[in-house]
């Protein structure tokens, strides 16, 4: 069975419209009939209505768009001349529930000749509604401007619903990608203090509609937090999982302050050299592997000033020494970065983050494996002289 993706029409700067088409081989007068079936018995509901991802998953409640999540109806609020309702499709059998004018949802349900509910409608049946989609948006259909700004970033998505054939850019989700073990909590083999998994019939494609008090994450560094809609994607074999280790400066080494030295890094498993742009496509595509199943990417490192070298605090990880992206290819194996100014009298640690090509942490197969990255300690000091070999010499007690 084929799923319908519709981008979502704006509702207002507030809300989107979200879509739920329904695939019936009927005609277009009994698509009016079952939507004005669907609003009638969306007349009776409140947010208190029972739902469920298999009957009316989506649903106006009240005039605003109701989404189900865990049982019950999430409502996002139509604009200030809008309103929810059910409408007949046009050009295919079915129906949409979307933000509307009252006075074009009449035209439209009118334009079927249907004046009344057939008494054969689905409107109430699990198959009107069954894993059917909502709300979505894609960069290569037009595109989410969620850039900034909550909600009311999901404005102005492209409503065009034609399936091109082409399954990366077509608006239909295959069936045959469809994850069925997402539908299970996980609770099957209850573990003490185990707590139950998001669940999904459509691959949580409209994940980010539950969270409509976010922007969607559309390739920007949002600090303020967002809602990211892309896949993961390849996820690296066992066999192919990342390792680093630093190669200079060592761990527990003593380097001059304010003097020049390079940070290198060995990789393995990570073909690096794969960035994109990070104020454009942060986040915005998935994880990619290469002929070997290497994941495709980067690597960073980031060094931070500590109050000692026992320092058992959290680090504020928004305050650091020094950054940078190793963006080039590893020569031998080894990836370098040059602090060229150096650092202040102290102490620090240093710490690779090794990612895919937009940026995401590197995902592998398995939650039970080694780091995939390293972290060491060192000193920086005046002479760049270890501090206990500087104070014997001061004292005169220094061997040769």
């Amino acid at each position: 069975m084929k799923f319908y993706i519709l981008l979502a029409l704006s509702c207002s700067a507030v809300a989107s419209a979200r879509f739920i088409p329904v695939r019936r081989a009927n005609s277009s007068l009994q698509s009016g009939q079952d939507a004005i079936a669907q609003n009638a018995q969306f007349a009776s509901f409140t947010a208190d209505t029972p739902c469920s991802d298999s009957q009316f998953p989506l649903a106006c409640v009240q005039g605003s768009f109701a989404q189900c999540v865990n049982g019950k109806y999430v409502l996002t609020a139509c604009g200030a001349t809008l309103t929810c309702a059910a409408l007949p499709n046009v050009g295919s059998p079915g129906t949409t529930v979307t933000c509307v004018a009252p006075a074009d949802r009449d035209a439209r349900i009118a334009a079927t000749g249907a004046t009344a509910a057939s008494s054969g409608s689905a409107a109430s049946s699990s198959s009107a509604t069954s894993a059917a989609v909502a709300a979505t948006s894609s960069p290569a259909a037009g595109g989410n401007n969620a850039g900034q700004g909550g909600a009311a970033g999901n404005k102005g998505a492209n409503t065009t619903s034609t399936d091109s054939g082409d399954p990366q850019t077509s608006l239909t989700l295959l069936s045959s990608v469809i994850a069925k073990g997402f539908e299970n909590n996980g609770q099957d083999q209850p573990t003490q203090g185990q707590v139950a998994s998001l669940t999904s019939s459509n691959n949580f494609i409209n994940f980010c509609a539950t969270v409509p008090n976010l922007p969607i994450t559309n390739g920007q560094q949002i600090k303020t937090g967002s809602c990211n809609p892309a896949p993961m994607g390849i996820i690296a074999a066992t066999t192919n999982i990342p390792s680093a280790k630093f190669v200079s400066p060592k761990n527990g080494a003593t380097i001059a302050a304010n003097q020049s030295f390079t940070v290198q890094l060995a990789i393995q498993h990570l073909e690096a050299g794969h960035f994109v742009n990070a104020d454009e496509n942060y986040f915005a595509a998935p994880q990619q592997v290469n002929t070997a199943g290497d994941i495709q990417g980067h690597s960073h490192i980031v060094i931070e000033k500590l109050s000692a070298l026992d320092q058992t605090t959290p680090t504020n990880p928004t305050t650091f020494a020094f950054f940078k992206g190793l963006n080039d290819p590893a020569q031998n194996g080894i990836l370098s970065a040059d602090v060229t100014d150096g650092l202040d009298e102290g102490v620090y640690r240093l710490a690779s983050i090794n990612t895919a090509a937009n940026h995401q942490p590197a995902l592998v197969a398995v939650a039970q494996h080694g780091s995939i990255d390293d972290m060491i300690y060192f000193t920086i000091t005046k002479s760049g002289a270890a501090a206990a070999a500087a104070g014997a010499a001061k004292n005169g007690t220094a061997k040769a």
